[in-house]
């Protein structure tokens, strides 16, 4: 098996890239495009609106480390048909709801599947079936998940705009609910034991020292106590502060006079913007190093938003700005996991990564319906930008400052180089 230059581990790629592109870019992504026009019908503020999105986020930081503890203890296509279910049934359901607490109700499930199919599958995955050039996998994956994005934003905007928010809830759940299941139990396999499969780029003559370095790092209960913990933590979040702009987007460019069709051309090409940067995001990553990858990737992030705040109506520099901002919230999914074996190394890393990704809800609890409550008070997103502007370069500083320490953590275990 071992010689055969196909691997099984791409096929895994792809399906878990498929699932999560259907999953996070085409339901769980795409509340923003449902956002003006749901609470017209509805009769509610947009920041009232969003409410619904804070509770979603609270919903996945409970839920986080008990998917986390889910995907060890049972077999993948089990976790997958748990997180499709979730999901897409609720989604398929707000179509015929009226009422705003449905939105509040219904995003448990919401969350509880997208926390299973987009924020822990992949990663696990990758890390199961891969063996090496980990951050270019991770890269590739998101730019699949990405590619299906730029697909899917503009198929559900002409959708709104053609059939009505109702028939677009109802229609692409569905089509979530077959596709997701049939992806998933026919193609995602648990581990490469179970093909008799050693992971792609397993070498033999090295396996005991790459053994080895899987099984060091600093324990989850030092690293959780630790400066750099707490850096990286607030990174992740203002990053997903950063990427949680992109619900707003559709309401931002309403706001310049912009159409649906024209919005959903944009976040398109954000999400081309995404495939872009997740494989370039995966390869700087692997050359220069994760930190500087993500100092990196701040400073097109400071870039996007100031676009976005010096915009004014100007809509190429709208859609620049937005394809910018897609290339940017791409690194969350590369970032996220590698930052964590830089700061802590493997020996814990499944516990340690599902806790820092606890950052993306925390973030989301407060800052989604945050956004849109100021764009319903001051009737525009400046103060928004600011804060956003402001918020990445500490965020930034910290992060340098947290790596420092957990080299010092991570000397103090004799791990190097991880």
């Amino acid at each position: 098996m071992k010689n055969k230059k196909f691997h099984y581990a791409w096929i895994i790629l792809i399906a878990m890239s498929l699932i999560r592109g259907v999953s996070g870019p085409g339901i769980n992504a795409s509340s923003g495009v449902f956002m003006t026009p749901v609470s017209e019908t509805l009769g509610v503020g947009i920041g009232q609106l969003s409410l619904y999105l804070s509770i979603s986020s609270i919903a996945t930081l409970i839920w986080l480390p008990i998917a986390g503890n889910l995907i060890n203890k049972k077999k993948v296509k089990t976790v997958v048909v748990l997180g499709v279910l979730l999901q897409t049934i609720a989604f398929i359901v707000l179509g015929f709801m009226s009422n705003i607490w449905a939105w509040y109700i219904l995003a448990v499930p919401l969350a509880m599947g997208a926390a299973l199919l987009v924020n822990l599958l992949g990663p696990v995955l990758v890390n199961r079936w891969f063996n090496k050039n980990i951050g270019v996998v991770m890269g590739l994956m998101m730019m699949i998940t990405s590619l299906l994005g730029a697909v899917f934003q503009p198929v559900l905007t002409n959708l709104i705009a053609n059939n009505g928010w109702r028939f677009t809830y109802i229609a692409f759940g569905i089509f979530g609910l077959v596709f997701m299941l049939l992806v998933g139990l026919i193609f995602l396999k648990n581990a490469p034991n179970d093909m008799g499969l050693k992971p792609f780029g397993w070498d033999e003559q090295n396996k005991v020292e790459s053994t080895n370095q899987k099984a060091e790092g600093i324990q989850a209960n030092k690293a959780l106590k630790s400066p750099a913990f707490f850096t990286l933590l607030l990174f992740m979040i203002v990053l997903t502060g950063f990427a949680a702009f992109q619900q707003h987007i559709a309401t931002f460019g309403l706001g310049m006079g912009l159409d649906m069709v024209t919005i959903g051309k944009a976040l398109s090409i954000s999400m081309i913007g995404s495939a872009i940067g997740s494989v370039l995001i995966g390869l700087l990553s692997d050359r220069l190093g994760i930190v500087l990858t993500s100092v990196g990737v701040v400073g097109v992030g400071v870039f996007a938003i100031a676009l976005f705040y010096i915009s004014n109506g100007n809509t190429m520099m709208f859609i620049i700005a937005t394809f910018l901002h897609g290339l940017a919230i791409s690194s969350i999914g590369v970032v996220a996991p590698l930052l964590t074996i830089k700061f802590f190394g493997s020996l814990d890393y499944e516990k340690l990564f599902s806790t820092v990704m606890i950052g993306s809800p925390l973030a989301s609890i407060v800052l989604m319906p945050l956004y849109g409550y100021i764009y319903d008070t001051f009737g525009n997103y400046n103060y928004v930008f600011i804060f956003l502007l402001v918020a990445l370069i500490v965020a930034s500083a910290g992060l340098i400052f947290g790596y420092n320490n957990s080299k010092k953590l991570l000397q103090s275990n004799k791990v190097n180089n991880i």
